[in-house]
């Protein structure tokens, strides 16, 4: 028998997030906007570093031309930071990313377990991080970003979706929560989690934080920033 009430119904997940991690505050301030990078009158916006890139705009959901000039060594892990969260004024947000950037850190990554699982299960769904889905990358990456996360998510992981309505949490911590409701965030274009509870370092710790960065830039620059050097 399910500890869940409402197990089986559209009110299931309301309930789990009731009984949740009770941390986290209700939400004030919006995530951001992962979608196409479009000016007001629909056309595409030149990124700050299109000079180095060669090309006047991206012309698609992700900035290939950036990714290849960070490839190439014309454009840095910071300059990349810079451009994809250049909008977002919130001054504790932007706080953490400085901290990020001046940790230096050697590897897309939060730990080589997380990489470990990361890997093995695209080679068992046979997921190829260039030309794949970015928003799917991106998703698979913070879910396999914490351990427990991963041992609960797993059997709901497909090759072109997730079932994040079966996923029955328990025993997360607030990283773990933080990562999975990101994750659901990035995948369905609905908001799961706000900005300001991103930017709270005593919610969310670093790792944890470095993770949703690069998940988003996964989105932004697609999955071949992975093969990278940082």
């Amino acid at each position: 028998m399910p500890r869940l009430f409402m197990y089986g119904t559209e009110l299931q997940e309301m309930e789990q997030l009731m009984m949740l991690v009770p941390k986290f505050s209700p939400r004030q301030e919006g995530l951001i906007v992962l979608g196409e990078t479009k000016d007001v009158k629909g056309e595409f916006k030149k990124c700050h570093y299109y000079k180095k890139c060669g090309k006047a705009n991206c012309g698609g959901t992700t900035c290939t031309n950036l990714t290849n000039s960070m490839g190439m060594g014309r454009v840095t892990y910071r300059e990349m930071i810079i451009e994809c969260f250049s909008e977002i004024s919130h001054f504790y947000f932007r706080k953490r990313l400085s901290d990020l950037v001046a940790s230096s850190p050697n590897g897309w990554f939060i730990s080589e377990a997380h990489e470990i699982r990361f890997k093995n299960i695209r080679e068992i769904l046979r997921i190829h991080k260039k030309g794949s889905n970015p928003r799917y990358l991106a998703t698979l990456f913070l879910l396999t970003a914490d351990c427990r996360l991963c041992s609960l998510a797993k059997e709901y992981i497909y090759p072109n979706r997730f079932e994040f309505k079966h996923i029955r949490l328990s025993g997360m911590t607030t990283n773990s929560y933080a990562l999975y409701q990101v994750a659901k965030t990035i995948y369905t274009g609905k908001e799961y989690i706000k900005l300001n509870e991103i930017a709270d370092k005593h919610l969310i710790d670093h790792p944890t934080f470095m993770a949703i960065i690069h998940a988003i830039l996964i989105v932004k620059y697609g999955g071949e920033i992975l093969s990278l050097e940082m």
